[in-house]
C-alpha cells in the first residue's frame, strides 16, 4: 500500500536557523515544501500488529535539521496539512522522517524511515521528497500439515545478519506470526536450520543399526529490506534405510510473486 501526503507547514516546534548573509539589515529566508510518503507493504497482515500504520503518514515525526546538527522543527505527520510553507533561513537541512522502533527481530514492530538534503535560497520555495521505508525484512514458516505424520517436532531457526550477531531467532511449529527482521540498506543473506525429531516409525538406522530421529537441514537465501520471505516445508518419506526422510522446501517472495521449490534429503545427527 502506497499512502501519499503532500505537506505545505510552518514551525510545529522549531527555532530558529543561524543567520546567514543579512541584507539591509534583516536575515535572507527562503520557503520549505515537504512532499512525505511511505511505501511500507508486507503484503499480508499479522495480528500482532497493524501494518498499515506504518503506511499511514499521519503517526511519522517529522524533523528539520540544520548545519550544525541542531533540530529547528519537529512535529508529527498529522500536523503537517495544518500549516503554510515553513519560512527557513537561507543554508543546508537535512529532513527526516520516521516511524516505530528498531530491533534486530520483533514481532511487534519494525522501523520505517526516510530523508532527504536541501538547501534553501532567499526568496525562494524548495520542494522536497521524503519517501519512507521499512528497515527490516519480513520472515515467515509455513509447516505442511503432513510434518505432524512424520514428526513430533520441529522448529525454523533463522540467523546471519549483521544485527543479529551470533543470535537467531526460531521458528516453532505451532507459530503463526512472522518475525520482522532488521537488515543493512543493500539487504542480506539469511541462513536458515530445519530442525526435525522424526517419530521412531519413521526413524533412519544407521550403519551400527542405530535408530536416528534428530535430522536437520540447512540452507539460505537473499533478503532486501521491505520484501518478505515465507518458507514451507513438506516432508516426504522413503521406506529404506537409504532413502529415509526427505523435506520439500518452497522460498515464496511475496513482494516479487517469485516462488522456488526444491527437494532435499536431510542431515542425520
Amino acid at each position: 500500500m502506497m499512502l501519499g501526503a503532500v505537506a505545505l507547514f510552518t514551525s510545529c516546534t522549531s527555532e530558529e536557523q543561524e543567520t546567514l548573509s543579512p541584507e539591509n539589515g534583516s536575515e535572507q529566508k527562503g520557503q520549505f515544501v515537504l512532499n512525505l510518503n511511505s511505501n511500507a507493504d508486507f503484503s499480508v497482515q499479522t495480528r500482532a500488529l497493524n501494518e498499515n500504520a506504518y503506511s499511514n503518514t499521519d503517526n511519522f515525526t517529522v524533523q528539520i535539521i540544520n548545519s550544525s546538527s541542531q533540530v529547528v522543527m519537529e512535529c508529527k505527520g498529522s500536523e503537517l496539512s495544518t500549516y503554510l510553507p515553513k519560512e527557513l533561513s537561507i543554508g543546508s537541512y537535512e529532513v527526516k522522517a520516521f516511524y516505530g522502533t528498531e530491533s534486530k527481530a520483533s514481532r511487534n514492530d519494525f522501523r520505517v524511515e526516510g530523508s532527504n538534503t536541501f538547501t534553501i535560497q532567499a526568496e525562494q520555495q524548495t520542494s522536497v521528497d521524503v519517501a519512507c521505508a521499512p528497515t527490516c525484512g519480513k520472515l515467515y514458516v509455513n509447516f505442511d500439515p503432513s510434518m505432524a505424520t512424520y514428526c513430533s517436532d520441529y522448529n525454523v531457526t533463522y540467523g546471519g545478519t549483521e544485527a543479529l550477531g551470533a543470535e537467531t531467532i526460531a521458528w516453532a511449529k505451532a507459530d503463526s506470526e512472522p518475525w520482522y527482521v532488521a537488515l543493512t540498506p543493500n539487504g542480506e543473506t539469511i541462513n536458515y536450520t530445519i530442525n526435525l525429531t522424526v517419530k521412531d516409525s519413521y526413524a533412519f538406522t544407521d550403519g551400527n543399526g542405530q535408530k536416528q530421529t534428530q535430522a536437520q537441514y540447512t540452507g539460505s537465501f537473499q533478503l532486501q529490506r521491505n520484501h518478505a520471505h515465507k518458507l514451507t516445508v513438506k516432508p516426504s518419506y522413503t521406506p529404506s534405510t537409504e532413502g529415509g526422510l526427505e523435506i520439500q522446501i518452497t522460498i515464496d517472495d511475496t513482494t516479487n510473486d517469485h516462488e522456488v521449490t526444491f527437494t532435499v534429503p536431510v542431515s542425520w545427527i
